[in-house]
């Protein structure tokens, strides 16, 4: 009798069989539909079932290529696509349930494997890695979000790798980690033998054509003029990989799904052998005065897919692709068997650009408490309930809080984790903020009683504060300065004033911190 595991094992394996399966013949039906106008047939279906059976044989023991597209300063992250816990058929999802569920079962062989994958290929060679842990909730105790590849301070559900040795880890001058995006396992790697990727370095608007023959192939068989192309790489010094798109409309797309009342463009991403051709197809909106489209602010130019890595499997090429767009970033596997380049996408991430910086439940409560430590009478009864990132200077990260009435307030600055508190403003200190010179400077300014007038000016430079000066006027002159906490004279005090523009208003759209913190 079957043991739990091996059941399981075999459950996996048959969804992802039905999940490569369903999307690979959807793909040779809209393929034959484009090329025939008609469905495909029963002999290109059965080639494709024995192509999918092969693959996935092979998957349940040699797992497939996977991909590194985060990291969060520490590790770098396998992020996933959709959440971990197995989908359930509710009404809701019901008309969507089986392609829901078939995309989780691909995930879940990846993650069940994903201790094994300690290989990553880095600058052309292969670097050691290790499995470390699993990102399954955010600071807050909440689900970190899927099919997004965020900023590194922000949380990704995910499994996250570090170096076997720390002397390859190595940062930009950014503060990123460097690293590579194709990871493998030493049982990949065992039967199969990586393939040279040599890039063409043509200027993006002079590309290098691809070869006239298979061109001419091209267009014979689709019936269409190309209006661009570009050849891409050589691999193993016998493979061409370009792009290319076709001028007008593609008159024999398929009229059903998201084309059915649109008009279709068409590119192609290419494999040349000699003198085979092997295409994938990509379908894009058609317009006739804009003409064609494929992504967001595409500019009417198809980007396409570009190998990572390539690998002579025992069955044929294997090629890691990656395509990115200004919108999102596209990872999979093609595969060339029996005379088709079968595509795998494993997900398209959605890039998300200018996200906030995360402020979490604890750093609220540090924050909170390092204002009340500030003053303890004062600030008793003050409730700060609101939160803003601003920007006195731009190498710092600017916290600040308020309460409901805008009346009182307090300004941090956070770096590598450790919060401090700047200063406060109340009913005497209300806030400006300007720059001179490359100086900026964070200015309180209020009424200190009667004729006096008081000034607290904060200066930074290049991220770190230059000085402090507090000055006091009475009746308009200069009464006592105070520079870094020490006393300094009137003279000097007006020499660092004369310094300091007028301040303006300090723009911040705020947050409620109740809700950030339910």
């Amino acid at each position: 009798m079957q043991n739990k595991k091996e059941f399981d094992n075999r459950n996996a394996v048959n969804d992802m069989k039905k999940l490569m399966f369903y999307a690979i013949c959807m793909m040779v039906v809209m393929i034959s539909c484009k090329q025939k106008g008609q469905t495909a047939s029963a002999d290109s279906k059965d080639s494709v079932t024995a192509v999918v059976d092969s693959i996935i044989e092979e998957n349940d023991t040699t797992p497939m290529p996977m991909f590194l597209m985060g990291e969060d300063g520490r590790y770098m992250q396998m992020l996933y696509w959709v959440w971990v816990e197995e989908p359930q058929k509710t009404d809701d999802n019901a008309e969507w349930f089986d392609e829901i569920h078939l995309s989780w079962a691909q995930q879940d062989m990846f993650r069940r494997n994903k201790a094994q994958y300690t290989n990553m290929l880095m600058d052309d060679k292969m670097v050691k890695i290790k499995y470390v842990d699993e990102v399954l909730k955010d600071p807050d105790g909440n689900t970190p979000s899927v099919g997004e590849r965020h900023r590194k301070e922000i949380p990704s559900l995910c499994a996250r790798f570090d170096f076997v040795d720390p002397k390859e880890k190595k940062t930009n001058e950014y503060g990123n980690i460097e690293y590579g995006t194709v990871i493998v396992t030493d049982s990949y790697l065992k039967t199969r033998k990586m393939q040279s990727i040599v890039f063409d370095k043509s200027e993006w608007d002079k590309p290098k054509p691809l070869p006239e023959a298979a061109i001419k192939q091209l267009e014979q068989k689709y019936g269409m003029k190309v209006d661009r192309m570009r050849l891409v790489a050589t691999i193993g010094g016998r493979y061409i990989w370009g792009l290319l798109q076709f001028k007008g409309e593609y008159k024999n797309a398929p009229k059903d799904g998201f084309y059915k009342d649109s008009k279709v463009a068409l590119a192609l991403d290419v494999l040349i052998d000699g003198d085979k051709v092997y295409a994938h197809e990509e379908l894009g909106m058609y317009d006739d005065e804009y003409g064609p489209g494929w992504n967001a602010d595409d500019g009417g130019e198809y980007v396409g897919c570009y190998p990572m890595a390539v690998f002579e499997g025992p069955k044929g090429l294997e090629i890691c692709y990656g395509r990115d767009a200004p919108e999102s970033s596209a990872v999979g596997m093609f595969y060339l068997r029996g005379g088709q380049l079968i595509q795998i996408t494993y997900e398209t991430y959605h890039n998300m650009i200018d996200e906030q910086i995360p402020v979490w439940k604890k750093d609220f409560a540090e924050m909170l408490r390092l204002y009340q430590e500030n003053d303890p009478h004062a600030h008793k009864d003050v409730h700060l309930t609101k939160w803003a990132h601003c920007y006195i200077d731009y190498e710092n990260e600017w916290i600040w809080l308020r309460d409901k009435d805008d009346k009182n307030g307090a300004f941090f600055v956070r770096k590598d984790g450790k919060l401090t508190l700047i200063d406060v403003e109340n009913a005497h200190q209300k806030p400006s903020a300007c720059e001179k010179d490359g100086v900026k400077y964070l200015k309180f300014s209020g009424t200190a009683g009667g004729p006096s007038w008081q000034q607290i000016i904060y200066a930074f430079k290049d991220g770190k504060q230059l000085w402090k000066l507090f000055a006091l006027e009475v009746y308009g002159e200069l009464s006592e300065c105070m520079l870094n906490g020490k006393e300094i004279s009137k003279d000097v005090g007006k020499t660092y004033l004369e310094k300091v523009p007028e301040g303006k208003e300090i723009t911040a759209y705020f947050n409620d911190i109740e809700k950030k913190q339910e």
